[in-house]
């Protein structure tokens, strides 16, 4: 097997992350690792302690064969001139100089959002990716959702940026703002999001359903907890609010794994209810396992185009079932009705979705359509079979040419 020198470059990696998308790249560094690949990972903990407002200690320099390489900088100056600017002179010093000493033959982007545009510059001797973990090269907010309230229809980026409270990002209105410089392929985790990103690269737009490791061979029965289970970010978008409400009127049990703005009102709401609510904020791996492998369902109601979460990924390979919203890329994970069910993100759709899933008799079945759709699409091995094509240049066809969905924002707005 050939061997190859690997670069991820991401803002955030394991444990100074907030989201899947930085659990996604340390999946792949580890896969790629195991496999004999040298791996490199250069991130920022500047940027973790800019959103998180502290700062951590120092990481060591390698992790389960993976070579990390953390920016150094203890202020937030890179991270905040990155957001405004574009650019950081700390950070593209450091990359050039990593790029000089680790020589990588593929060079492959994250979410670089406060890294700056200047990692991307091109570089002959190397093969450039880009995953599209969310909607950063078509929005200020990166999530297309408009205002914080609503998706995203007509794009009014200053605007909304503006009403959102984020410092406006300068860079973008610029005439050089013309997609990602130097990337020779995109990849994107949902075809949702390869048509609504591709006219935006100008580069080839590959998509790669998202995987996550194999965390239980055999689920067996499962659902033994009688609880359905919400894990992410406790936040407006992610439609978390909705279930709740949904779960106050018919009283069904659920378990709620995450934190964020919503977490203290939610907590104390779930200390004055009988109904099963329980908030657990974060939890260990090992503890999120185990709550998978209990649920009845993971139910994902986000109001925002959802890509393709890693949650949803890590319930099918323990055999749980999923009860998603009709927004974004969510849809494709029920494979043709496979694993679960879709909703529309309120209360009545959720109520409605719990009344289809209680009324399949065997529940059974849609654990076993769950775990086989894991195998089959979103197992390390099925991701890395493409991931390592698209790294040699053998892009496959189809997909990526579909015309960008009704709805989506693929100009930035200046009003």
């Amino acid at each position: 097997m050939e061997t190859l020198r690997f670069l991820m470059v991401t803002t955030f990696y394991p444990p100074y992350h907030l989201g899947g998308d930085a659990v996604h790249v340390q999946y792949l560094a580890r896969a790629l690792a195991a496999r004999g690949h040298e791996v490199h990972v250069e991130f920022s903990p500047a940027a973790y302690g800019l959103k998180r407002k502290e700062n951590g200690t120092p990481p060591s320099d390698s992790e389960d064969g993976v070579l990390l390489h953390p920016i150094p900088g203890d202020g937030w100056g890179a991270p905040v001139a990155a957001h405004l600017l574009g650019r950081s002179g700390s950070v593209r010093r450091f990359h050039t100089q990593l790029l000089d000493r680790v020589r990588p033959e593929i060079v492959h982007h994250h979410n670089i959002s406060l890294l700056g545009l200047d990692v991307l510059q091109p570089r002959r001797d190397a093969r450039a990716l880009y995953t599209a973990h969310d909607y950063w090269v078509l929005c200020p907010r990166s999530d297309l959702f408009k205002y914080g309230r609503y998706p995203c229809d007509t794009p009014t980026c200053l605007r909304c940026s503006l009403v959102s409270g984020r410092p406006p990002q300068l860079w973008r209105y610029g005439r050089s703002w013309r997609g990602l410089p130097g990337v020779d392929c995109a990849i994107a985790p949902s075809a949702y999001m390869a048509r609504t990103i591709r006219t935006t690269m100008g580069c080839p737009v590959v998509h790669i359903p998202n995987f996550a490791p194999d965390s239980d061979p055999d689920p067996g029965a499962g659902g033994s907890g009688g609880y359905f289970l919400f894990v992410g970010v406790l936040e407006t978008h992610k439609g978390v609010s909705e279930l709740v409400a949904a779960s106050g009127r018919k009283e069904f049990p659920i378990r709620i794994v995450g934190r964020g703005s919503l977490y203290e009102p939610l907590r104390h709401l779930a200390e004055t209810r009988a109904d099963g609510l329980r908030v657990e904020g974060w939890v260990s791996r090992d503890r999120l396992l185990e709550l998978y492998r209990g649920a009845r369902a993971l139910v994902i109601p986000s109001l925002w185009p959802e890509n393709a979460p890693l949650a949803a990924v890590e319930a099918m390979s323990c055999g749980t079932p999923l009860l998603v919203s009709r927004r974004g890329g969510l849809e494709e994970l029920l494979h043709g009705g496979a694993t679960g069910f879709s909703f529309e993100p309120d209360a009545d759709g959720i109520l409605g979705a719990i009344d289809r899933f209680e009324g399949t008799g065997n529940p059974s079945v849609l654990r076993m359509g769950a775990r086989s759709a894991y195998e089959r699409f979103h197992h390390p091995e099925a991701y890395l079979r493409t991931y390592l094509d698209v790294v040699r240049g053998d892009v496959p066809d189809g997909g990526a040419d579909d015309p960008a969905p009704e709805g989506t924002a693929p100009t930035v707005g200046l009003s």
